[in-house]
């Protein structure tokens, strides 16, 4: 009786220290953000001033405006595709189907520095290098994956007679998808959409291969800037982004429930 103990225990003791050790960086970032002292532990007050330089700065503030417009497209063409995919895929039977759900999903079984630089090389052998459309497409690409597995769930327990009650009384196609189909997907779209405008606003890899010269995401702004400056405003920074993903996920756990996105 005292051997399952023990391993529940250690399993126990193990998780507890796996959380503790992916959860030490973060806590760390947020500490040195409101330190005085900068990087100097332990902290020896609390202030906002690196906050402020951060969100006040003209470059960052410029690459915050990239990274907005390049999540928000970049999140539209994903979900506008993930959604016209996952109605044929959970609807209809047909022969490819298999294959057209590995290549949705096939961006997450690539390490994303391999999927980045991947993506780089056939750009340029196509001619359009490191561009503003490569970038939307690459950001689109990685974030598909994920609009679909929250779409395809929002989809399972649809109910198709809401659809065909419309068609009866007249509505085309495109007024029934308007009218029913898309209000009933509504807090999946919208969990999709702020998953996949968290995942583009914090993708580093593709970003640093694929941005244009004047159209730099926030975190290769971020990274150029700690590689020569020895302060704090890149932890605030970092302690922004941190905050703004979770509350992000905590929106997306209202909404959808996280366990029910992650399942897809």
């Amino acid at each position: 009786m005292r051997s399952p103990d023990i391993g529940t225990a250690a399993l126990r003791l193990f998780t507890y220290a796996a959380m503790a050790f992916l959860f030490f960086p973060i806590i760390i970032t947020l500490i040195v953000s409101v330190n005085p002292r900068e990087f100097i532990l332990p902290p020896s007050g609390f202030t906002l001033d690196w906050f402020k330089a951060a969100w006040t700065s003209e470059t960052f503030v410029r690459a915050m405006g990239v990274s907005l417009i390049l999540g928000i497209v970049a999140s539209l063409v994903a979900n506008t595709l993930a959604l016209l995919a996952v109605l044929a895929m959970v609807r209809y039977d047909f022969k490819g189907k298999a294959l057209i759900n590995l290549l949705i999903m096939s961006p997450l079984l690539i390490p994303t520095t391999i999927f980045s630089l991947a993506l780089y090389v056939y750009f340029v052998q196509l001619g359009f290098g490191g561009g503003i459309p490569a970038l939307v497409i690459g950001h689109a690409i990685h974030v598909l994956p994920f609009a679909a597995r929250i779409l395809t769930a929002s989809m399972q327990n649809f109910d198709t007679s809401l659809e065909e009650a419309a068609r009866n009384v007249g509505a085309g196609p495109v007024r029934t998808m308007l009218s029913i189909t898309l209000p009933v997907m509504k807090t999946g779209l919208i969990s999709s959409f702020v998953l996949c405008f968290v995942l583009s606003w914090n993708d580093f890899p593709i970003s640093v291969f694929l941005a244009p010269p004047g159209w730099t995401p926030l975190p290769v702004e971020l990274f150029t800037y700690i590689k020569f400056q020895y302060d704090a405003v890149g932890a605030a920074l970092a302690s922004s982004l941190i905050l703004i993903s979770g509350i992000a996920m905590v929106v997306i756990d209202r909404m959808a429930g996280l366990r029910r996105v992650l399942r897809g």
